[in-house]
């Protein structure tokens, strides 16, 4: 049986239909030849969404945009998620409406919920929109621009309120900094004679530098001799003895131990001295007491008759002189 040329243009012609029809699917992110489900999302605006955008769960794309409606005063989105990728999606997930890069475009992320079931074929995801980070760079940078038109603005209005303030300041710093100048320009030759004094100065280190690195040798030649004599070392020692004496001393060894410690001898000195004082004091009051000095041997009794005849002389000179 001969095929007729019309039949095989007409088969051609489906075949052609069919794979174009295909293919628009798979360029809208559709594969026929994996089972999907529908799924819904409502937002209050999706700016930037389009049917075939992409839909991903972790990072990895699980279905596309479907669809996009109206409804009432919110935007429908309809989702074709493959069945294999529905099993991990919980029941409380959200799908998140975000930019996809910094290059533009929007996609839906799928944030997983923690409930235990999956969701259903035909099922309503609870939208939520991402904030846009270039969005939010704009309006942020919206917000500094009002700040410092704001700012200038506080400017002028202190620049006209107080704009002569702002002169005479302007004119007294003037005036200061001319006379600071005058006054640097009066201290040039001071400040001159200052700096040539320095340099004369430090020319004089630079010749007497052989001088003062001899005075810097005597120095350490002495402090090498003390330690070569082992100065430390023997004050140490000579520390040490002088607190074993000490320690002696307290303890009651030796002669110094004994006058410090006893206080039997502290006693009987005390005593001998108090008693040499009183004697001292008789002696002052009656040296006669204890001193017998005589050129012929002669009595207490002779001296003191001869004292007696010299005084009743001297009485009877007195009475003749009165007369």
């Amino acid at each position: 049986m001969k095929i007729r040329k019309e039949f095989k243009i007409g088969v051609f012609a489906v075949a052609v239909i069919l794979v174009s029809w295909w293919g628009i699917k798979w360029l809208q992110g559709q594969n026929m030849l994996l089972s999907s489900n529908s799924y819904y999302a409502y937002y209050d605006n999706v700016s930037g969404l389009m049917v075939s955008s992409r839909v991903k769960l972790r990072g990895v794309q699980i279905g596309n945009v479907q669809d996009i409606q109206l409804e009432g005063d919110k935007v429908r989105i309809e989702m074709l998620i493959e069945d294999e990728f529905a099993q991990m999606i919980p029941a409380n997930s959200v799908a998140e409406l975000g930019a996809a890069g910094l290059m533009g475009g929007t996609e839906i992320v799928i944030i997983q919920g923690d409930a235990q079931e999956s969701i259903k074929p035909e099922a309503v995801i609870t939208g939520r929109i991402k904030p846009d980070l270039v969005g939010t760079m704009a309006d942020k940078a919206g917000e500094l621009i009002d700040g410092l038109n704001t700012t200038v603005g506080s400017l002028n209005d202190l620049l006209s309120v107080n704009g002569e303030a702002i002169s005479q300041m302007i004119t007294n710093l003037e005036a200061m900094s001319a006379s600071v100048n005058s006054m640097l320009n009066a201290a040039r030759y001071d400040i001159d004679g200052t700096l040539n004094n320095l340099r004369t100065f430090t020319d004089t280190l630079a010749a007497n530098s052989g001088r003062i690195e001899s005075m810097i040798g005597n120095i350490d030649k002495v402090t090498t001799d003390l330690a070569e004599a082992q100065f430390v070392e023997k004050l140490n020692s000579t520390i040490t003895s002088l607190d074993e004496i000490i320690t002696a001393i307290e303890k009651g060894d030796g002669t110094a131990g004994m006058l410090i410690n006893d206080k039997e001898l502290y006693e009987s000195l005390n005593d001998a001295g108090e008693n040499l004082a009183q004697l001292l004091e008789d002696l002052k009051a009656n040296p006669m007491r204890y001193v017998h000095f005589s050129l012929f041997g002669k009595s207490e009794e002779q001296i003191a008759e001869k004292a007696a005849k010299k005084a009743a002389k001297a009485e009877k000179k007195a009475a003749k002189s009165k007369e």
